[in-house]
């Protein structure tokens, strides 16, 4: 076995080892094996070469086949894929499978198939036209040559040999307020224009699609739509120009983060503050804004977190120096706040709504648009037509209205603002703060808020509440300043608090031996999941 090479093989597999194989010619990392595990076969990913096993070389098994028609993993990729992996506590072949699950595994063999039936019949033909025919035989065959070869030419893309200028990104942008899409526009044409291309990034499906119209009008023919939606031709299709060409720009979900970037010159992520970032099942369990802070850091690109009221991690990051802030003008409607307490002392909540919301109302013209909290949709209904009779009532809930333009509407309203903070959650009150700030940055007409905690900080000036959460957060040593780990298994659950220095590395181990435990004294079935500030 003289000839004989070892690899590391990334497999789509929980392993807490990455297995070793035998191979009889030279690899380099990223290229896509198929390799035998358990009697099963799995295509993977070659991680490292030429690396010395520590188990007996007779128990080693040989590669099944190296898979030259598959695309290669390229370097930043593995990088991001290792991150991911350290960072959020799992092994890298989750990390792989969330990457490259069997759908778009099988949809690259399919297309790697139909290219090579297509360089067969090309080839026959070409053997054909060596012989001698009919004038109209041979016109036949140099026509179905030509569309063969014409077919071949689309499936093969060929890279782009124009330079990128390379970008130089900085330290992360972190803009606040609105005209942020303006500005995004202005960063894409300049990122565009160097031949680099732009991921941006929308925690929902639906956000996506409003800003993908906006992209498509300024950028058409470059921009591209990823999210789970998507079938697996298509994002093969995507993720092919992507590799292969620069000047694209790709709107997306967090899954947009594991296509096979190149020149990537700018990633935007916007409303950096949504909770939706956040992968919960299956692992990675990772959050797509930190997330893309790497993989803009791994790229060298410039990053870009857009908001109407920023994350307290965020906020923390620009206040130590790590983001760069930038506050755009702001000329938005202040909410008036309704106390329904005060209210319904003098007979002035004849149910749900208020009076001096009904008067408000009555006040404005066009359609007014009720954002529902704990009321059920079919009551607050038929109060709103007893009251408002003449007017057309949308109800909403919070979901609803933050992906829905609000500017039409007249009067909007928040008919329990209460239901915004769960007493649960440490971070009901930040996020309630983020979720007014949204809607207030939508709204055109008038803005009404029912509370019953008109004194609650969330209604104060938006530099000082930020202050004061950050102040609670630092006393209860909480994230930002600190890290938490939950290690969930069946019924049982742990909690561990870091320190956010670097401790997370250190303690990696620990955190791993403590699940482990936890594992093998349960039925159920282990999840680890990590919340941290971001890098």
């Amino acid at each position: 076995m003289e000839d004989c090479r070892y690899i590391e093989v990334i497999v789509p597999l929980r392993l807490s080892w990455t297995p070793c194989y035998r191979c009889r010619v030279q690899l380099r990392p990223g290229q896509r094996v198929t390799v035998p595990v358990t009697g099963r076969r799995y295509v993977g990913v070659v991680h490292r070469t030429d690396i010395l096993p520590d188990i007996d070389p007779s128990r080693i098994q040989e590669i099944s086949a190296v898979n030259d028609e598959l695309p290669a993993v390229s370097e930043e990729e593995l990088r991001f894929w290792e991150f991911l992996s350290s960072y959020y506590l799992c092994s890298i072949g989750e990390v792989y499978k969330a990457a490259y699950p069997s759908g778009k595994i099988r949809s690259e063999q399919t297309a790697a198939g139909i290219l090579e039936r297509l360089r067969q019949r090309l080839a026959i033909r070409e053997e054909a036209l060596t012989r001698k025919h009919r004038d109209n035989v041979r016109e036949r065959l140099e026509q179905e040559r030509d569309a063969i070869g014409a077919q071949i030419v689309a499936l093969t893309l060929i890279p782009d040999s124009a330079e990128a200028v390379k970008p130089s990104p900085g330290k992360p942008l972190l803009l606040t307020g609105p005209g942020r899409i303006s500005r995004y526009v202005s960063l894409c044409r300049e990122t565009v224009g160097k031949g680099l291309n732009v991921l941006v990034l929308l925690p929902e499906i639906a956000a996506s699609e409003q800003l993908q119209a906006v992209f498509e009008e300024h950028f058409p023919g470059v921009t591209h739509k990823v999210n789970s939606h998507m079938t697996d031709a298509r994002r093969r299709a995507v993720a092919e120009d992507v590799r292969h060409f620069g000047g694209q720009i790709v709107t997306g979900t967090r899954s947009a983060l594991f296509l096979p970037l190149s020149r990537l010159g700018l990633v935007i992520v916007e409303q950096e503050q949504d909770p939706y970032f956040k992968q919960t099942d299956p692992a990675p369990r990772y959050h797509a804004r930190d997330a893309a802070v790497v993989l803009a850091r791994i790229h060298g690109a410039q990053v870009v977190l857009g908001t109407p009221a920023p994350s307290l991690e965020s906020l923390h990051n620009a206040l130590t120096g790590k983001y760069i802030r930038e506050d755009l003008p702001q000329n938005l409607p202040t909410p008036v706040l309704i106390d329904v307490n005060a209210e319904r002392r003098k007979n002035g909540m004849p149910g749900r709504l208020s009076r001096k919301l009904l008067e408000a109302a009555s006040r404005t013209s066009g359609p007014v648009a009720l954002i529902r909290g704990w009321e059920k949709q079919e009551e607050l209904a038929e109060e709103a037509a007893t009251w408002l009779p003449d007017r057309q009532v949308d109800i909403l809930t919070p979901s609803e209205a933050r992906l829905k333009d609000l500017g039409a509407y007249g009067l909007v309203a928040v008919v329990q603002a209460d239901a915004l903070m769960n007493a649960d959650d440490f971070r009901a009150d930040e996020h309630a703060l983020q979720a007014l700030a949204q809607l207030r940055e939508n709204v055109r007409g008038a803005f009404i808020v029912q509370t019953a905690k008109t004194d609650h900080p969330v209604y104060g000036a938006p530099e000082s509440v930020y202050a004061q959460l950050l102040e609670e957060r630092r006393q209860f040593r909480l994230p930002p300043y600190t890290r938490l780990v939950d290690t969930v298994c069946g019924s049982r659950r742990e909690r561990i608090t870091l320190a956010a220095d670097g401790t997370l590395a250190a303690r990696k181990q620990e955190i791993l031996e403590r699940a482990k435990q936890l594992e093998r004294t349960s039925r159920g079935r282990l999840r680890t999941i990590i919340d941290v500030d971001p890098l």
